[in-house]
């Protein structure tokens, strides 16, 4: 009822659900089991790996699952972030508590938070919470979760223990066919070696690392197509050896880069396009005249343009070549004009000829 389609990733509250659905009336409980695994202790301020994993609930047809990774289940102020926890980076690539997962048809699904422990000494606890529809629900009721604390005692740092710096921030895509070095920040770190592998590979590979004093480039090939690269950090000095939970980035194709004139013209140019193909099919497929039409209205042009009769002193004295039998049927075939007296005109020759009956200028 709140969102069938679901929220996008983000930092919230539990609220969301207490508010959202807290009223009875609107919800039910999930039958899904949820399984939380994490270390039981950390050291302040340096990486940590909470993994959940998520079954045996009845979905929507959408199969859409939103999880809660939560510092407390008071309704407020609850997110990892209010009680000092960073995320370095979510089970989507990104730094939020909330999640939006699609469930596999198996109907069982196992993610992880990668997290930087507060830097205040103490027992911590880690709930999760998840919230989602039902292919069969008559009621629109909403199915909610909750998972118990999970205890993670925070212990003092060692002096000069090395880990990654508070205010490095995971990469969480990068464009395909990029091979630029990745930065790392660390500190207390004389050592850093990174490994990379494809996701869903075992095998793994060493990157090559160039750098000092806690800054370091870390060169992982060039990835392209749906393709998401997962790389673990272990950063050493002295008796320390600190290796870190694996971290991931997606492949993206590259981004659109131009300015708003540059698109008008491409606008334009796609748009003259479009109208010169418009015009040569036009052309193409027009009705053309036929050759036999071209030359009956080349033949009337050919006889408008003698359809003048010439002066009579321009003609020559001739009569007619035709035989005493033809006669008859010579003269039956010439036409009278009333626009040109004294003329008949031939029209198996094409001519004018003087009328013997009313010739042109009289008896002469």
């Amino acid at each position: 009822m709140a969102n069938p389609g679901g929220e996008v990733d983000s930092n919230r509250d539990f609220t969301c659900g207490g508010s959202c659905h807290g009223d009875p009336s609107l919800s039910a409980t999930s039958d899904a089991v949820i399984e939380v695994r994490t270390a039981n202790t950390a050291y302040a301020g340096t990486m940590t790996e909470v993994e959940v994993s998520i079954s045996g609930m009845a979905l929507s047809k959408n199969r859409l699952l939103g999880v809660f990774l939560l510092g407390s289940i008071n309704g407020n102020s609850d997110t990892p972030s209010d009680y000092d926890w960073s995320i370095i980076q979510d089970p989507n690539g990104g730094s939020s508590n909330y999640v939006l997962i699609s469930v596999p048809e198996s109907g069982e699904i196992t993610i992880n938070w990668i997290l930087l422990a507060p830097s205040e000494v103490g027992p911590q606890s880690i709930y999760v919470s998840i919230h989602h529809g039902s292919d069969s629900n008559p009621d629109n009721r909403a199915f909610l979760g909750t998972t118990e604390g999970y205890p993670i005692q925070i212990d003092p740092i060692p002096d000069d223990y090395p880990t990654i710096a508070d205010n490095w921030v995971a990469l969480e895509e990068r464009i395909a066919g990029d091979d630029s070095p990745l930065q790392f920040s660390t500190v207390n770190t004389d050592v850093l070696s990174v490994e990379w592998r494809l996701a869903g590979e075992i095998e793994s590979h060493t990157a090559e690392v160039v750098g000092a004093e806690n800054e370091w480039q870390v060169q992982i090939p060039a990835s392209f197509g749906d393709t998401r690269i997962e790389y673990r950090i272990t950063a050493s000095q002295g008796e320390f050896n600190n290796q870190m939970p694996w971290l991931s980035m997606d492949t993206v194709p590259p981004y659109f880069d131009g300015n708003l004139f540059g698109a008008r013209l491409q606008s334009i140019s796609s748009a003259l396009i479009i109208i010169g193909f418009v015009l040569t099919m036009h052309m193409i497929l027009s009705p053309r005249q036929k050759k036999d039409e071209l030359d009956q209205i080349l033949e009337v042009e050919t006889s408008e343009e003698v359809s003048e009769p010439i002066p009579i002193e321009e003609i020559p004295d001739i009569e007619p070549e035709v035989e005493n039998d033809d006669t008859e049927e010579y003269n039956s075939r010439l036409i009278h004009s009333e626009d040109n007296p004294g003329w008949l005109w031939d029209p198996v020759e094409s001519e004018w000829v003087a009328d013997p009956n009313n010739p042109p200028g009289g008896d002469s």
